[in-house]
């Protein structure tokens, strides 16, 4: 069975992942990178950071981008939020704070799932929190997420 995931299910996927794929493109044409993000509630987008490079002078060329997050357990069993948004630098504070809660969420959640204890995120280390990364959100101007699982498991209705 195959269905369209409510506002509170898309909630959900943004807020319990940490990674997913972006697509961008440039004059050599479209570009899709794995990328790690928290999901912002409040500023209904997703936050993340990068070096310098390809995706990066993409998005400032034309800052449309597609963002696809994904959780999939089997063929007939998976979740898809697929986000088209706007990339949105960051600078100054606003990027300092916002990479420090990227390190707090991120460790979080990794730490929660059960994998190995995380104290620290190499590349983002207290001494490099804002240095020589651009920091960045996608703000989500429109949102879709669908799912399949097997008849036999019951539909829930949030």
């Amino acid at each position: 069975m195959t269905g369209i995931l409510s506002p509170q299910d898309i909630k959900i996927l943004l807020k319990s992942h940490y990674t997913g794929h972006l697509a961008c493109v440039d004059e050599a044409g479209p570009y899709v990178v794995p990328f790690t993000y928290y999901y912002d509630e409040e500023s209904h987008s997703l936050v993340s950071y990068t070096a310098e490079g390809r995706k990066v002078d993409a998005l400032r060329q034309d800052p449309r981008v597609a963002v696809n997050i994904s959780d999939i357990k089997a063929l007939n069993r998976w979740q898809s939020v697929v986000i088209e948004g706007e990339f949105e630098e960051l600078s100054g504070m606003e990027a300092v704070a916002a990479i420090k809660l990227l390190i707090t969420r991120l460790k979080a959640q990794i730490n929660e799932a059960g994998n190995e204890k995380v104290e620290e995120i190499a590349d983002m280390s207290p001494a490099k929190e804002a240095a020589n990364k651009v920091v960045y959100r996608i703000a989500i101007k429109e949102v879709n997420g669908r799912f399949e699982k097997p008849a036999s498991e019951k539909v829930m209705i949030a």
